[in-house]
């Protein structure tokens, strides 16, 4: 009995999975204290749960010694930023007492007390960070497992379409029906913006861009035998709508609801980064080789493309109209010279992970609307570096470039079903690209989704070393 139970456990830890992804952005994108600490619970079971039974059952981790190799590097970085992380917590004596922020010191003479300093000015706020990171990573760990398998490989993205089709239905439902039916207007929703189930705009864009990139993945790998045929454009053209309306109408579907939330939400940053996402993913998916394949590539493009003109709506091109292509607003402007200063004072041991909303209070000087409350950077990047320090914010962007990479090798080393190694490459460039100028990869529900990207890509990539050609659509 016990022995049947653990053959159904990776189904049943799979589906818990599924689960997560699904539930994330429900409420707010996970980003208050409860369904954020909720995120982490399950998370940790679901870990907890794949290690019995990889203990119990023999053969169950399925990576070869040479695959786990290949994630050397990036788990070595990623898992010295959470001990750095954790030291940042930590309360410091001895020697290291000097690496604690001043902050403690003016505190304790200010309350006539003695005080536990840290580096961190909000340990209780690095701790918190730090568990998130170990949940993303344990949700990577646990989707590279997992998705090993062609059948769960091509259920986890179909699960991705499905979640970004249904938050985006709840966004047009409630962008045209009103925002106050059942989340109520929580946060700095404007009129004109979709956002559905998140507070900020610019966060669903990038969580809709994400789940488009997985339905455009699958459609190119479902037209890619048309795109083939040596046939004139015209008729090329016929086959194509043949098979968008007939064979794949819930997925065009899908596709077309996600990109016109996408464009509602007139996130610029949003909205290019996707694009360019879009294209990199047509170009790594489709490779150009030979006139026709080119050719065929040109029309990909010109299709998903069309789709976005037509999905845009007026409010995106109003807001271009009124403030043209530049992210470099005053706001964003003094945000980012400020953090840079910010930076400067405490390059190597930073301020503690996530906690730049205080930190940055000492060194708005001058500022002219002194009131407003800066939470975020509107830069993951600067905001990375003055929490963690230089050195521990290069090693994490550095340990999730090389997890690209590799991503970006499978894709090189497969001659067929290359969708899901270039849905990984494109979904970095996605996030990086918009982490440039805003800060969603700082919510969890986009920052879980990415994740499972991630080891989606892996999985069936070269790292993961078997087929998805059975059963990949």
């Amino acid at each position: 009995m016990l022995s049947a139970a653990s053959s159904h456990a990776p189904r049943w830890i799979f589906w818990g999975v599924l689960a997560i992804i699904a539930l994330a952005p429900l409420p707010l994108g996970s980003n208050r204290p409860l369904p954020s600490a909720l995120l982490l619970v399950a998370t940790g079971l679901l870990l907890v749960a794949w290690s019995a039974y990889a203990a119990h059952a023999k053969g169950a981790i399925t990576l070869r010694k040479s695959q786990l190799l290949q994630l050397t590097a990036p788990a070595l970085l990623y898992g010295l930023v959470l001990v750095w992380i954790f030291l940042q917590w930590m309360p410091l004596a001895g020697m290291v007492h000097s690496w604690a922020d001043p902050l403690w010191e003016e505190a304790a003479r200010a309350i006539a007390m003695p005080l536990r300093p840290s580096v961190s000015i909000n340990p209780a706020a690095t701790l918190d960070g730090a568990l998130r990171l170990m949940a993303y990573a344990g949700l990577f760990w646990l989707t590279l497992h997992l998705a090993r398998d062609p059948t769960r490989a091509a259920q986890a993205r179909a699960a991705i379409i499905i979640v970004g089709a249904a938050t985006s239905l709840y966004g047009l439902f409630a962008f045209f029906g009103g925002q106050d039916w059942l989340l109520g207007n929580i946060g700095a929703r404007p009129a004109d913006s979709l956002t559905s189930s998140f507070v900020n705009r610019n966060s669903f864009a990038t969580f809709a861009g994400l789940t488009l990139l997985a339905a455009v993945s699958l459609f190119l790998e479902r037209i890619r035998h048309l795109l083939a045929l040596e046939r004139p454009f015209r008729r090329k053209l016929v086959l194509v709508i043949e098979h968008m309306v007939f064979q794949s109408g819930l997925l065009t579907g899908a596709v077309l609801t996600i990109a016109l939330a996408l464009f509602l939400t007139t996130s610029r940053g949003g909205i290019f980064a996707s694009l360019f996402a879009l294209g990199a993913l047509v170009l790594l998916q489709l490779p150009g080789r030979g006139g026709s394949q080119k050719r065929s590539i040109g029309f990909v493009v010109l299709v998903v493309l069309g789709i976005a003109i037509v999905a845009g709506g007026g409010n995106f091109l109003d807001r271009l109209e009124r403030q043209g292509l530049s992210f470099e607003t005053n706001l964003r402007s003094t945000l980012f010279a400020t953090t840079i200063d910010a930076i400067r004072t405490a390059p190597l041991t930073g301020t503690g992970f996530g906690t730049y909303g205080q930190a940055i209070e000492a060194y708005r000087v001058g500022d002219e609307n002194i009131f407003a409350i800066w939470e975020k950077a509107h830069n993951t990047y600067l905001e990375n570096a003055l929490e963690l320090g230089l050195p521990a914010a290069i090693a994490l962007n550095l340990a999730i470039f090389l997890l690209a990479r590799r991503a970006f090798l499978g894709v090189r080393a497969r001659k067929r079903h290359k969708s899901f190694p270039a849905l990984g490459v494109a979904s970095t460039l996605l996030v990086g690209l918009h982490a440039l100028v805003d800060f969603s990869l700082q919510i969890p529900a986009v920052a879980v989704l990415y994740a499972f990207i991630m080891g989606l890509a892996l999985a069936q990539s070269s790292l993961g070393g078997r087929s998805a050609s059975s059963t990949e659509t």
